[in-house]
């Protein structure tokens, strides 16, 4: 109902040597958050935003939110994987219509793909909340039912490439193998990277090039000032509907933690790194979100002095390792900015 690909009560187990092998759960509202004792945290901190707080490639009780609720906060958490910040918001607007009242509303906003024009987003928050809900039919025709098993087969009977890779990965341990677990393997796995079999999380980048551009006018420079406004324009709904603090915690890419990253980035586009910044998309934003005066937590310099790796072996998400970090700054950024207390 809010365009999210999770489902309620959900239990999947989540494999890909050496970044992961765990086990992600929902309630039976949805969301990745505990079922006993979620409609207390509602009443408590909402945590908003994508894939990074949503913690896909961690334990439930390894996310950030889950830390913070061991540090003391009733925390729900509402993020989703492959949600935009519009999406969250019409969670938020509907769990708020719904008569849900939090002590705050926090959006988690990692640099990789929330910088844009939010202009029609804007637009949607001043017009009724549409939710995407689909009534299940109650008069399926025989016709109906014949069409769907027909479609069902050709699933099965696919003879296309995926199609054979789809009934490889699911049947076969070898091929299973040779696709996930060879990475297990520290010299499979350099080998298979170094002959092009493998993708390169460093360089695959949402955000522009021209964005880590040292440059004065750079023209994408504008979609921070345009990100900031609605989130400006967010903080002043929560207040006007809800009366409750609102503030943003920033988390940096993996660019941005991983010069080496970085670097074979640079290399890859036939750049050179020493005129490029892969800190500027993060602290563009950052004073972009300042200027107008949004509570803003930065959690940059936290996580770039912990002597660990912060992000997976392959894939940019932030690890267990990054998330403790950024939940240990929430808890001690919520009483200070937001006058919040510990309420556990």
């Amino acid at each position: 109902m809010y365009g999210t690909f999770q489902k309620p009560n959900l239990s999947v187990r989540r494999f890909n040597p050496p970044n992961y092998n765990v086990t992600n759960t929902t309630n039976s509202k949805g969301f990745r958050d505990s079922e006993q004792g979620f409609e207390d945290d509602l009443a408590g901190v909402w945590m908003a935003g994508a894939s990074n707080s949503f913690g896909g490639f961690l334990e439930d009780d390894e996310i950030m939110s889950a830390r913070l609720q061991d540090l003391g906060y009733k925390i729900a958490n509402l993020s989703s994987e492959g949600h935009k910040l519009h999406q969250q918001m019409r969670v938020v607007r509907h769990l708020a219509a719904e008569g849900y009242r939090p002590r705050a509303v926090i959006f988690e906003m990692t640099l990789n793909n929330i910088v844009g024009d939010y202009d029609y987003a804007i637009k949607e928050l001043s017009e009724p909340l549409v939710i995407n809900r689909d009534e299940k039919q109650t008069d399926i025709r025989a016709t109906q039912v014949l069409e769907q098993s027909v479609r069902q087969l050709g699933g099965v009977t696919d003879v296309s490439l995926f199609g054979l890779k789809k009934r490889l990965i699911n049947n076969s341990a070898v091929y299973t193998w040779a696709k996930v677990g060879v990475n297990g393997v520290p010299f499979l796995r350099d080998l298979t990277l170094k002959w092009g079999m493998r993708a390169d999380v460093a360089l695959a980048n949402s955000l522009s090039d021209s964005v880590y551009r040292k440059e004065t006018g750079n023209p994408e420079y504008v979609y921070f000032g345009k990100t900031a406004d609605y989130m400006a324009v967010i903080r002043d709904w929560v207040a006007d509907h809800l009366g409750v603090p609102f503030g943003i915690v920033i988390v940096p890419s993996g660019h941005h933690l991983n010069s080496d990253w970085f670097e074979r980035y640079m290399t890859h586009l036939g750049l050179d790194a020493n005129e490029h910044d892969p800190t500027r998309p993060y602290d563009k934003l950052l004073q972009a979100l300042l200027a107008r005066n949004i509570l803003v937590l930065d959690t940059a310099p936290a996580l770039q002095s912990a002597d660990v790796f912060l992000s997976f072996p392959d894939d940019g998400h932030t690890n267990a390792a990054g998330h403790d970090i950024i939940a240990r700054e929430l808890a001690a950024w919520l009483p200070t900015a937001l006058g919040l207390e510990p309420d556990l």
